[in-house]
């Protein structure tokens, strides 16, 4: 009977676990991330499913996906969100740092440099 229960304790944090890591896949976009977040109940799950989301554009050099995410929260879940203030800092600098490089890619084959 113990072995039984401890088995059935084992299977069900499998399972949890299976579905966090499932429901923590990224979204194709910013758009579909935040309608996927319509489904959520509270503010706050709103808010932690989409600044995981937000983040997780932010690791794989998406960064106006990032900044959409980010953005939409402050403006309509919580205008006071450390979390994606100070996202939306990172990833304008890191947009700042490609148009910079961009700029001088080109300035270099026009000039010759």
């Amino acid at each position: 009977m113990k072995k039984t229960f401890i088995v059935g304790v084992a299977v069900c944090l499998c399972c949890s676990m299976f579905l966090g890591v499932a429901c923590a896949k990224k979204a194709a976009s910013a758009s579909e991330a935040i309608q996927s977040s319509q489904s959520l109940k509270t503010v706050e799950e709103k808010v932690n499913y989409l600044m995981k989301q937000a983040e997780a554009f932010y690791s794989s050099k998406e960064f106006q996906q990032a900044v959409d995410i980010a953005q939409y929260v402050l403006t309509n879940l919580d205008k006071d969100s450390q979390s994606a203030k100070g996202l939306i800092e990172r990833a304008k600098n890191e947009l700042q740092a490609a148009a910079q490089k961009a700029v001088g890619d080109v300035s270099n084959k026009i000039f010759g440099q």
